[in-house]
Formats: C-alpha cells, sequence, structure tokens
C-alpha cells in the first residue's frame, strides 16, 4: 500500500463508519496514482478522503483519525473513513472491487467495527454513490465479500 500526505490535515476523531464511494471519473488513466496526485497538486474543491483503490493499488491519502470530506454530511466526515473505488474505463473494476472489500475488512476489524458500520456516501447525503455499485445492485455483493474477508482474517 503507497503511502501519500495531503495537504489537508484534519482534527483528530473516534471512527465509526467506513464509508465507501466511487471516483465515477472514467477516463481512461484515472487510478488510484492520478487521483493521488489530484488530492495533493489541484485538489481546489476542499474533497478529501483517506483511501483510493484501483485494481493495481491502494494509495492512502490522510491518517485515518483525521476528518475528512467526503460524505457531504458532519456525521459521515467527522466518523468515517472515506474510500474512493476508481471506475477509470481502462481499468479492471471487478479487481478493484475485490481489492477495496479487503481493505474494508481489514479497516472494520482494526477499529472493532461489524459490517453495519460500513455505509455507502449515498447513506449519508442521499447522493448517488457509489454509482456503479447501487445502479448493479452490487452492495449485498460487496458486503459479502467484505464478510468472507472478516472471517479468513480472525
Amino acid at each position: 500500500m503507497k503511502k501519500e500526505r495531503n495537504q489537508d490535515l484534519g482534527t483528530t476523531r473516534k471512527i465509526k463508519y467506513i464509508v465507501i464511494h466511487e471516483t465515477d471519473n472514467k477516463a481512461n488513466g484515472a487510478g488510484a496514482n492520478n487521483h493521488a496526485k489530484y488530492l495533493s497538486e489541484n485538489n481546489d474543491r476542499g474533497a478529501s478522503w483517506h483511501y483510493t483503490v484501483d485494481e493495481k493499488e491502494i494509495y492512502h491519502h490522510i491518517p485515518d483519525n483525521e476528518i475528512a470530506y467526503h460524505a457531504g454530511t458532519e456525521k459521515g466526515n467527522l466518523y468515517g473513513i472515506g474510500i474512493e473505488l476508481c471506475v477509470n474505463e481502462d481499468g479492471d473494476f471487478e479487481k478493484t472491487f475485490d481489492n477495496a472489500s479487503k481493505l474494508v475488512a481489514y479497516l472494520l476489524k482494526e477499529y472493532k467495527l461489524s459490517i453495519k458500520d460500513m455505509k455507502t456516501h449515498n447513506d449519508f447525503s442521499g447522493k448517488d454513490c457509489p454509482h456503479n455499485i447501487l445502479k448493479n445492485n452490487k452492495m449485498k455483493e460487496f458486503t459479502k465479500k467484505v464478510e468472507n474477508y472478516l472471517k479468513q482474517n480472525n
């Protein structure tokens, strides 16, 4: 896992949720590395998140115990770890999906959270995110993968 330090340093907090997002950036080359560059070099929106996942790698942008601005609500931002799944057309979304489920299982275990503490961006703000996962009814599949990885790691 590559670590990348973002300029957006937040306040430390208690972690209560893992929040799933999709980048919604389908451009070729819009993998984890390019999203890490965006956060560190071109981020003029003030958005931030903790991890970006693609089929090859996971970038960790800011410490888990620091606030990021990703969920669209104070509750989601204050208590959630934001994970962005890359959806670039030249990537392998199924592998990204699997890598993200492993990361979520690790984080749930690390912070002694339950599967019920895994949320989507939509759960906090109503935004259609993670778009592809919701549109294709894959949240149950994602949850099952996370549960399987949790069982493997116990």
